[in-house]
């Protein structure tokens, strides 16, 4: 089984499942979209009976594949009918149902979840039972959704998901001209935020030295927040050094004019840049080796 946990910290706000709702019924009543007639597994989620096929949860879930192969009670009563249901505590309906949206959609290809919380109790459950693919679904589409850069990290954190999304959130706390208020500092945790805090001063006095040196620097900004795009990144370009400038292309009468030509592609190759969709820059590379960010997740 898997060692994720999707229980909240005790030390920031976290995305947690929701809670149960204590003004149900004192009797269990079957749900009335997920009780299905010709079900052979009954679970029970706070006062609610769903009753579902076990082969569809064997099939997607390493947890129930092995919870129905042990011997004894569990493998053999519990959940054949509704006087002896297969009972699941801490957890609401609502996520249970939200995650029976995916199990059982109402035509093949739609999704009935669209916010953020209604993916994340789906992400919680996928997580907790080892519903693998459907974890990959959900986390595929948090990511496409609109939050903040804090949002994006705590969710990571929460759920293990690394990347370039996650480093594109880091990249654009680290690069905005803003500091962390008090209140993202408490969501990220101090060790984070003061991580967060010593990259923004490391590289925001790097741009500031490049100033003096004479050079310039540009920040660039990604709109699409893709898994596989980086969000935001920077790129510091330096005036060379007079013996390289034979090297850059660079003619006198555009030093004294104070623009500086672009590398020439044999120039670049001849330095060593990096060259693809794959190479990751200089501060952004940086970024990721703090946090310790798997890029190729």
């Amino acid at each position: 089984m898997s060692s994720r946990s999707c229980s909240p910290s005790t030390s920031t706000v976290r995305y947690h499942l929701n809670e149960p709702d204590n003004d149900s019924p004192p009797f269990a009543v079957p749900h009335p979209e997920y009780y299905l007639e010709d079900g052979n597994l009954v679970i029970q989620v706070e006062n609610t009976l769903f009753r579902v096929f076990r082969s569809t949860f064997t099939r997607h879930s390493a947890f129930f594949k092995d919870l129905f192969s042990l011997p004894g009670p569990v493998g053999t009563a519990e959940g054949l009918d509704d006087d002896n249901p297969l009972q699941f505590s801490g957890i609401s309906a609502i996520d249970f149902e939200r995650l029976l949206w995916v199990l059982y959609p109402p035509c093949y290809g739609a999704h009935r979840a669209r916010t953020r919380d209604e993916w994340t109790s789906i992400l919680c459950l996928a997580t907790r039972w080892d519903f693998n693919d459907i974890r990959t679904l959900a986390i595929r589409e948090v990511q496409s959704l609109d939050m903040s850069p804090v949002d994006k990290i705590i969710l990571a954190q929460e759920f293990d998901i690394g990347g370039r999304w996650l480093l594109g959130a880091y990249t654009a706390l680290c690069e905005r001209a803003e500091p962390l208020s008090v209140c993202e500092g408490a969501r990220l945790g101090l060790e984070t935020a003061m991580r967060v805090a010593q990259l923004r001063e490391r590289l925001h006095s790097s741009c500031r030295k490049s100033s003096r040196m004479g050079g310039y620097h540009t920040l660039t900004r990604s709109a699409a927040m893709r898994h596989d795009s980086i969000a935001a990144h920077m790129t510091v370009i330096v005036k060379p050094p007079r013996m390289e400038r034979s090297q850059w292309g660079i003619e006198k009468s555009l030093l004294r004019s104070g623009d500086i030509a672009p590398p020439t592609r044999e120039s670049t190759q001849k330095l060593g840049t990096k060259k693809g969709a794959t190479a990751i820059p200089g501060p952004a590379r940086l970024i990721a080796e703090t946090f310790g960010i798997d890029l190729t997740r």
